[in-house]
């Protein structure tokens, strides 16, 4: 049974706990973590497998289908963070895995407490999330440049609009 499709429209929740209580969004963050782990679960399964039979491209698509663009970005880059003296990762990779912030990661915890987001961190080759990583940053390119595009056109349709009244 395939994971449901609309994980991909789930925002991630990037806030630490302590400011999603803060703001009674502690449901927000539960859920947007269990979605995370399950993205992470996703990947830690089947990801290996495409790579060694050649369907990455497949795989990647699955995964953006089911989990969307920015949270497997978001779920990988912990893996980078983790590992980023791995000299596996090419620059780009470790530059855009930089910059998604885990503010629970920074909490000081009694040493029976581990951070919730180390979960995120995969056991797969490092070439292999590499891999995952870039051809997820070329998607995040082509979406950015649909976007400016759609955003210049109704921009021209407001301008074209206003100028009819």
């Amino acid at each position: 049974m395939g994971v449901p499709l609309m994980y991909a429209t789930i925002p991630v929740y990037y806030p630490s706990l302590e400011e999603a209580s803060r703001n009674g969004e502690a449901a927000l963050l539960c859920d947007s973590y269990n979605i995370s782990l399950s993205c992470r679960n996703f990947i830690q399964d089947k990801a290996m497998t495409a790579f060694n039979t050649r369907e990455l491209d497949e795989f990647i698509q699955e995964l953006v289908e089911n989990y969307g663009i920015e949270r497997a970005m978001y779920v990988l880059s912990r893996t980078i963070q983790f590992s980023d003296w791995d000299a596996r990762f090419d620059k780009a990779v470790l530059d855009r895995a930089k910059g998604f912030d885990f503010p629970d990661s920074a909490v000081k915890r009694p040493e029976h407490q581990v951070d919730p987001t180390g979960r995120y961190v995969t056991d797969i080759d490092p070439c292999v999330v590499n891999a995952v990583f870039v051809g997820l940053m070329g998607l995040e390119e082509e979406q950015e440049k649909t976007n400016c595009i759609e955003d210049n056109k109704l921009m021209e349709l407001d301008e074209d609009i206003a100028a009819e009244l």
